[in-house]
């Protein structure tokens, strides 16, 4: 058995749906299944809604101890370089800002789903998870130099990229292992998922940040961040953004299942976004530097 089909029970049409109908009730009982916490829900809303202030993020957070503690943590951290040490909540709030208290508490999540450690093949989940948080730091400085979107969105965009992954891992651990078994280097990766699982990690990845009701433009990157000349809408620079940091962590041997395809972009993935040869090589420079500064997002992971 190597479709939806397989994972999925029907009635008579019925014995052979269409693929979208299979495809749609997977993706529907998988996002039933995995949903985000009321709290994160909640600061997604107050992050993206330009009414909000401080005192209405800090409602939320206060009753997430554990959130709370790692916004604290975060602001304290060499990362930012603060000569005094804060302890008060709000004012960490206030320093770090909306959409950085959003990405902890995204990020906080999507570590959730990592808890328990495995591996098959070349792919481990600590692997993985360190590609989320590789790609996102990496896109964040895209974004920066390119100056076509904003860098903390670039950053969320490229840690939820893969949410697919994990979903597959999660919910049809069996399924992927026999996906990651006919993995190899020279061929696509959605080839391989379309043969063995009849779908892709992008296609449910963007079907679930949507059931998460997240915003069009992180959405739009998980769907098309394989294939980002196939998007020609108002999203197209996160897209290319994306893709980009993906391959360069993929450069970098941070790759999501342990092997690497590291095809080289087209140049229309570069102009796209303004870069010329000093932009890239200034980001290739700098890749390092970024990557060691992401551990303070992996203690997330640790806690």
């Amino acid at each position: 058995m190597t479709g939806p089909g397989s994972y999925c029970s029907g009635g008579s049409e019925a014995a052979n749906p269409p693929r979208e109908v299979l495809v749609k009730r997977l993706f529907t009982r998988i996002s039933e299944v995995s949903t985000l916490p009321a709290v994160a829900i909640r600061i997604v809303e107050v992050a993206n809604d330009p009414e909000s202030e401080a005192a209405d993020l800090l409602e939320v957070v206060e009753f997430d101890a554990a959130l709370a503690t790692r916004i604290i943590r975060t602001v304290n951290s060499s990362y930012y370089g603060l000569q005094n040490k804060v302890a008060e909540l709000k004012l960490a709030i206030t320093l770090l800002g909306f959409k950085e208290i959003r990405n902890l508490a995204m990020t906080a999540y999507i570590a959730q789903l990592f808890q328990q450690p495995a591996r098959h093949a070349h792919y481990s989940r600590e692997g993985l998870w360190n590609h989320l948080i590789g790609v996102g730091t990496v896109a964040k400085l895209i974004a920066e130099t390119s100056k076509k979107v904003a860098p903390r969105e670039a950053y969320l965009a490229g840690l939820l990229h893969d949410l697919g992954f994990i979903l597959i891992d999660q919910y049809l651990h069996k399924p992927f292992c026999k996906m990651l078994d006919a993995l190899k280097a020279e061929v696509p990766v959605l080839q391989v998922e379309d043969e063995t699982l009849g779908f892709d990690h992008a296609e449910l990845g963007a079907f679930v940040a949507e059931q998460w009701r997240l915003p069009k433009q992180l959405t739009t990157a998980i769907r098309y961040h394989h294939e980002p000349d196939r998007y020609q809408g108002e999203h197209s620079a996160m897209v290319y953004v994306v893709a980009l940091a993906n391959f360069f962590c993929h450069l970098k041997d941070l790759s999501s299942l342990g092997i690497s395809q590291t095809q080289k972009p087209p140049a229309e993935w570069f102009t796209a976004l303004g870069l010329q040869k000093a932009d890239v090589a200034w980001i290739w420079e700098h890749l390092d530097e970024v990557l060691e500064a992401a551990d303070i997002m992996k203690l997330v992971h640790a806690a």
